[in-house]
């Protein structure tokens, strides 16, 4: 028996060793690449689907250059180093914050503090200052200065244990928590309660009284809208009520000697509290957000060694739900909307713009001027109790005479220029800005037709050099007329000038200008009873009359292109879908037209039709030739470098490309262009960048090290300096050519239509004009470096609430006048070539699907012939049929929607002939950007993947190889283990055995 069983185990262990050799590695390596299959093999999907995010993130490229020519550099740096780069950006930031900073309040000459005072810097917000905001525009201020090192800098001495209370004391427990990419509602107010602060810390400032400078701090980012509702995230909370009393008993008792108050917001903050200054503030700067090296400046205007010149970009006031548009700014629920019905959750809500042009000022002063003539029903209307500081505002350490002003009309180019003298009657060096307004007649006309007119509208402005005290300077504006036009939607359908009466006048802010027209129509304050706030001067105005009403000479763009009526989608009271009448508001009846409650609006049958993700329908177009495909006619990209848009030679390269290379360059471009192989076109990389380029998707990208943070740019806008914005442009266009990214996404041209909007900082001013004209000098400077540049978000993206598929509802006055004219100055006076259209719709058709917006007005009217861009499509409205087809060129796709859907047109000539002029706009974009530096005549491109998705796709296709080798080796092994004596030997005396027990 011990030797049977002996004989078993000998053959058995034989047995396991031969199957060991023949099957276990085949086996393990067949079970090892099936779990690395299982895995590798859906990453390398989703890498393929995400390939653009992750080259972004992680480095790669989706093209190579063969044959790279190296003298072929279209655009070079202006720098000799990045140092250099940096070095000059800091500095610029600086300047940019010491010009735009506006001084408020300065009762009794509290600023310029001494060089060598002792300060107590109080707020949470104080040690956590907002540089910037967040989301897609969010700027690395990691090493920029705080508060106390800038002020150190400059020599004063700043209380360390009441900074220590905040930054690891008690203190530390209340601060801002910081935001993620996109917010998903408001920030909120993070200040330390009074009762948290010790009695070491209170008794600490007696030492440091010579000031206490007061941080207030809001923030915004994409995503939310600030806080309006139960909670006023722009008003004081209750510990910062407590802190500032505690501080104004501080001042009374004499621990501090004076109060000084910092606006760190681009939102505009409601100042109720300095109504009759309850809290004994001395004085009060408003600084923005400071970008990289800002703050450095605002402890130079603290301490007199830099003069502030800034001027508000928004109206300060007593209360910011006095702004009529807050009256519409809740997204509302169309009424007949169902869950799951006929209408998509991204399409339920809409805003009425029922304030049309009255925004921001144009409200505040229209109604003013309107109270004081006794006309328009304006009711008891208390200017002074409503507005704090008005748009344009913004003292100086010394004074400033405003005189001999001069208005010559230039025929030829249809221009005035003002001239004025500017005197520094002060005993401080400075600059002064002077805003130029016009007002044109509010008419019968304008009254039957729905035309409304600002009392003022800035139509000009300019900024003085340093000018010494007793020195003068003369500055020179120049005045295009067109901008004195009214769109009149009702009646002519186009651009109008009214008969009448027109007034410039040359002014410190827009209230100083309603008084000074006020003043040369006759008024005083003694004559109204004191309804006039101040006596303006009439010898700072112009006048002159328009004898005829005219309605032809403005009713055909700069580039010959007839203007009409392009919007009439968005007016609730001109499109048939909508059943109901909204009433604007009026300046021929301000009681009657004010909005006290949101207009309901029901889902109709042709409103429910147009909500639909994609609108197009074969039937509405006129049958056209397919296009040719794939041609062979050796034209490249390098043959188009100059060419005119509309050069001939564009068909031929056009013919060449094959409808997967036009859906590739058009719906696959998150944060890359695709490379076309047909033409041999390189592909680019964008990136984002309102306060320059933010890199917010490069990780480790040397860009990250390179770029500057600017300012918001309200306070970049507030500088009122054309100077300065091109030299920003040309920092930013830099930038870009280090970081090699050949287009941007930015700067942001919406609107400030209330304080509450989450994307303030990263857009200008509540004023049009302003807004686009500063923008033009920026935009330009940065496409001389060959940069293309997609202004951001066109159009209305003026809120964060429900953004994605909103529907906004205005007429088409307020639209060109307030809301598109942002991005009209950048195209036709900027050369800007380019915008991002916002995920907004107009009405019920989305932005980029409105024919009328992109290709009426940006491409015919004002002649933009470059890329048109969606924002990130993370949604099927954002739909391809219908942006090719309204001309949008390239969809900034992190999804596959586009890709997915357009080759489902592919026999369809319209859709196809649509694509083929997309790409024409994309490539004439490309042809003329940086991204041809190293593409010469020979050079040809190598499409390539990034190398974390080639190394997914090898691992997918190794591990799938190896695991299947290992199979077949598996059963080929076990066929080959069955055939050895090994085996063989084992199982027979298994057998005999089971033979002997039966036996």
């Amino acid at each position: 028996m011990d030797d049977l069983k002996m004989q078993k185990q000998t053959l058995k262990k034989a047995y396991k060793k031969t199957k060991r050799k023949h099957i276990t590695p085949w086996k393990i390596l067949a079970i090892i690449c099936a779990v690395v299959m299982i895995v590798s093999i859906p990453l390398s999907i989703l890498l393929q689907k995400f390939d653009n995010t992750m080259a972004a993130r992680f480095g790669g490229s989706f093209w190579k250059l063969q044959n790279e020519d190296a003298n072929a550099q279209y655009y070079t740096s202006d720098f000799n180093s990045a140092e250099e780069m940096v070095n000059y950006g800091l500095a610029l930031t600086q300047q940019v914050e010491a010009e735009g900073a506006a001084l408020l309040m300065n009762n009794n000459n509290a600023l310029p503090l001494a060089a060598d005072a002792k300060v107590s810097t109080f707020s949470n917000s104080s040690v956590n200052l907002v540089y910037g905001g967040t989301g897609s525009g969010n700027i690395d201020a990691s090493t920029a200065d705080t508060l106390r090192t800038a002020l150190e800098k400059v020599g004063v001495t700043v209380n360390p244990t009441l900074w220590d209370f905040y930054t690891v004391g008690a203190g530390k427990d209340y601060a801002r928590s910081k935001s993620g990419t996109v917010a998903k509602s408001s920030e909120v107010t993070a200040e330390v309660p009074w009762d948290v602060y010790t009695d070491e810390v209170k008794d600490s400032v007696a030492q440091y009284g010579d000031a206490a400078i007061v941080t207030l701090s809001r923030v915004g980012g994409e995503g939310a809208d600030l806080s309006y509702g139960e909670v006023n995230y722009l008003a004081l909370d209750e510990n910062e009520k407590a802190m500032l009393q505690n501080v104004a008993e501080m001042k009374k008792n004499g621990t501090v000697k004076k109060t000084i108050l910092l606006i760190n917001s681009a939102n505009a903050l409601q100042v109720d509290f300095l109504k009759n200054n309850e809290y004994d503030i001395d004085a009060a700067l408003w600084i923005g957000d400071v970008g990289i090296s800002g703050i450095n400046a605002v402890a130079e205007i603290l301490t007199g060694k830099v003069n502030p010149s800034g001027s508000l970009v928004d109206t300060y006031c007593y209360d910011n739900f006095s702004a009529p548009a807050m009256w519409n700014f809740t997204p509302t629920t169309y009424e007949g909307y169902v869950e799951g019905g006929d209408v998509s959750a991204k399409a339920k809500s809409y805003m009425i713009y029922q304030e049309g042009i009255y925004v921001g000022y144009k409200y505040y002063e229209t109604r003013y001027e309107d109270f004081v003539t006794g006309n328009g029903n304006a009711g008891d209307y208390a200017y002074g109790d409503i507005v704090a500081y008005p748009f344009g505002y913004g003292m100086s350490y010394t004074n400033f005479d405003i005189s001999d002003m001069n208005v010559s009309y230039n025929a030829a180019d249809d221009t005035y220029t003002v001239t004025v003298k500017v005197t520094n009657t002060g005993d401080m060096a400075g600059k002064k800005t002077v805003q130029v307004y016009v007002q044109s007649p509010y008419t019968d006309y304008d009254k039957q037709n729905g035309v409304e007119k600002s009392a003022v509208s800035l139509v000009g402005f300019g900024k003085t050099g340093m000018i010494e005290p007793g020195a003068s300077e003369t500055l020179s504006m120049t005045v295009n007329k067109r901008d004195i036009a009214s769109y009149d939607t009702y009646g002519a359908g186009t651009y109008i000038l009214d008969a009448g009466d027109y007034y410039f006048t040359a002014a410190t802010d827009a209230h100083n200008a309603v008084n000074n027209i006020l003043a040369a129509k006759g008024y005083t304050v003694e004559s109204t009873n004191g309804k006039m706030t101040a006596d303006g001067n009439a010898d700072l105005t112009y006048t002159w009359t328009e004898d005829a009403l005219d309605t032809t000479t403005y009713a055909t763009s700069e580039n010959g292109t007839a203007i009409t009526n392009q919007l009439s989608c968005a007016d609730p009271n001109l499109y048939e879908g909508i059943e109901e009448t909204v009433t604007w508001l009026s300046r021929s009846d301000w009681n009657g037209t004010l909005p006290t409650e949101t207009v309901k609006l029901a889902l109709t049958e042709l409103l429910k039709k147009d909500l639909k993700d994609i609108r197009y329908d074969p039937a509405d177009y006129e049958s056209v030739d397919m296009p040719t495909l794939g041609a062979k006619n050796g034209v490249k990209l390098y043959d188009m470098i100059g060419l005119d848009y509309n050069d001939p030679k564009w068909d031929e390269l056009l013919d060449q490309m094959t409808f997967d290379e036009m859906n590739s360059l058009i719906g696959d471009a998150f944060h890359w262009t695709m490379p076309v192989k047909s033409v041999e076109a390189p592909g680019t990389r964008d990136e984002n960048g309102p306060q320059g380029l933010t890199a917010s998707l490069l990780g480790n990208d040397k860009s990250q090290l390179t770029a500057t943070a600017f300012t918001s740019e309200d306070v970049m806008a507030a500088t009122f300096n054309t100077e300065i914005m091109t030299e920003i442009g040309k920092v930013i266009g830099n930038n870009c050519l280090e970081a090699d990214i050949a287009c941007l996404y930015g700067p942001g041209n919406n609107i400030h239509r209330t304080p509450y909007g989450g994307r303030n900082f990263e857009y200008y001013s509540e004023d049009g004009f302003l807004s686009g004209m500063m923008s033009a000098y920026e935009v330009k400077a940065i496409q001389d470096k060959g940069v293309h540049v997609v202004m951001k978000h066109f159009a209305l993206n003026d809120c964060e609430q429900d953004r994605i598929g909103l529907g906004v509802w205005l007429n088409e006055q307020a639209a060109r006048e307030v809301y598109l004219k942002a991005f009209q100055a950048p195209v036709e006076v900027g050369n800007a070539n380019g915008v991002m259209i916002a995920y907004t719709r107009w009405g019920a058709v989305w932005s980029g699907g409105n024919y009328g917006l992109v290709t009426g007005i940006l491409r015919n009217e004002w002649g933009c012939d470059g890329m048109v861009i969606t924002d990130n499509v993370l949604t099927q409205y954002v739909n391809g049929p219908d942006g090719v087809l309204a001309g949008v060129s390239i969809y900034d796709a992190m999804m596959s929607f586009v890709t997915d859907t357009l080759p489902k047109y592919k026999n369809d000539p319209v859709i196809v002939t649509a694509m083929r002029e997309a790409c024409h706009h994309n490539l004439y974009a490309i042809a003329n950007s940086c991204g041809m530096n190293g593409v010469g005549a020979d050079t040809t491109i190598k499409v390539t993947r990034p190398t974390v998705v080639t190394m997914s796709i090898i691992i997918a296709c190794a591990s799938t190889f190896f695991c299947l080798l290992g199979i077949v080796m598996w059963i080929i092994g076990g066929i080959k283990f069955r055939k050895t004596e090994e085996y063989k030997a084992y199982k027979d005396f298994k057998k005999s055995l089971k033979a002997a027990k039966k036996a």
